[in-house]
């Protein structure tokens, strides 16, 4: 079903990704959503041989994500980007920066008044571009637009997963936790 809405983005850096485990820190609002654009990509090649296509192969590659928000606090900016906030509560601007790994969840309304859940589980964001303009007769909000590039995790090669709300083959429960650390399966017993 066709989505018609966006809402609550997090990002939750990582602190280990080994091909045994994943762990992640807290998360944070980054900002009120706007937009979110997820664009996986693939690689193709040909083998030709005998005058014609013999086999293709596909690999995936690096997953692009486009995020629009109202704002990105200072808090956010220093979360998402790796920025240090000095002890005037100055959000610092330099090379030394480093942004981490996280991963980005979200949900998106869906025309039928449920939700579809998503998180990507492993990628890095870029500063957002700045834009300052003089007001007008009508006002024009500037907001700030980011770019992440997303991979597959190192412990299960994972890239990510999405929920609908109304899947009845969908435990319900997993829905109350999405915001609280990305969702992992639940262990069979």
């Amino acid at each position: 079903m066709a989505t018609i809405g966006l809402r609550d983005i997090y990002f939750f850096p990582i602190l280990t990704d080994t091909e045994e485990d994943t762990t992640y820190d807290t998360g944070i609002r980054i900002g009120k959503a706007m937009q979110a654009n997820v664009q996986p990509s693939f690689n193709s090649a040909e083998l030709r041989a005998e005058d014609g296509v013999a086999a293709t192969a596909d690999a995936r590659g690096v997953t692009t994500v486009t995020v629009q928000t109202d704002d990105l606090s200072k808090k956010s900016q220093s979360v998402m980007f790796g920025k240090k906030i000095n002890s005037d509560g100055v959000l610092v601007d330099s090379e030394d920066d480093r942004p981490p790994y996280g991963a980005l969840a979200f949900r998106s309304e869906k025309a039928n008044g449920a939700f579809r859940y998503v998180v990507l589980y492993k990628g890095k964001f870029t500063l957002p571009e700045s834009n300052y303009e003089t007001k007008q007769e009508t006002p024009a909000f500037q907001t700030p637009t980011t770019t992440g590039r997303f991979i597959r995790r190192e412990s299960d090669r994972l890239y990510g997963n999405d929920a609908d709300d109304d899947d009845s083959e969908i435990d319900k429960s997993i829905f109350d936790n999405w915001f609280d650390a990305p969702y992992e399966e639940t262990p069979e017993a």
